[in-house]
């Protein structure tokens, strides 16, 4: 066998691939499941809904529904517990040399870009959440979990103590007050436009420097 007749041996996946292939599939399983919640409860209303029909809907058994939301209404709210731990990650991956509001800024806008491309999904949730007080509030505590997890990061990038120094809080909170600000003023638009570009306004009005 001549050096070109060798067989080539190529490498298979990584654990790290594998790893990676089981998060999308994780992923694609959590938002399956929530849009069938939703779905469903737009359609008969929230508490005509079981978690049997969250299950059925969304071509999962029970136990593999409760395995993602530990009760039928975290399903309504789609609640990822990860989420948090992933933007902590992100913001503390992001280049060293890179100012804290610059990282938090690139971070949060591409979590929020991420969370939008599906916009049906968040017209939906939306829609529920105005029909239903509960609902909006099981959501906004949502939302405090992911701000909570953005200060914690901002505070170990910055290698500062929350009690003595107040900045990385500020810049976390400041970042997710501006999304907050974005948001609304989609909806108030009537969801038309580009709301990447409100995120950006709102991020620029908030005094968070752009990414280079």
């Amino acid at each position: 066998m001549t050096t070109d007749e060798r067989p080539v041996h190529r490498a298979g996946p990584t654990p790290q691939d594998a790893g990676s292939i089981r998060e999308r599939k994780k992923r694609e399983t959590r938002a399956r499941i929530h849009r069938a919640a939703l779905s469903l409860a737009l359609d008969r209303g929230l508490h005509e809904v079981t978690a049997d029909d969250i299950a059925a809907a969304a071509a999962v058994s029970p136990r593999t529904l409760f395995n993602y939301f530990p009760t039928k209404e975290d399903a309504f709210v789609g609640y990822d517990p990860e989420a948090g731990d992933r933007l902590a990650g992100d913001v503390l991956a992001r280049p060293a040399e890179e100012p804290l509001d610059v990282a938090v800024r690139a971070v949060v806008s591409a979590h929020v870009v991420a969370l939008a491309e599906d916009e049906e999904l968040w017209r939906m949730r939306r829609r529920l959440a105005e029909l239903s007080p509960e609902l909006a509030d099981r959501l906004s505590g949502a939302g405090s979990r992911l701000e909570s997890a953005l200060v914690g990061a901002a505070y170990a990038r910055a290698g500062a103590d929350p009690a003595t120094d107040i900045r990385p809080g500020v810049t976390a909170r400041t970042a997710m007050a501006a999304v907050r600000a974005a948001f609304d003023q989609h909806r108030t638009a009537g969801m038309s436009g580009s709301l990447t570009r409100r995120l950006d306004a709102a991020f620029d009005a908030a005094g968070l420097a752009r990414p280079r």
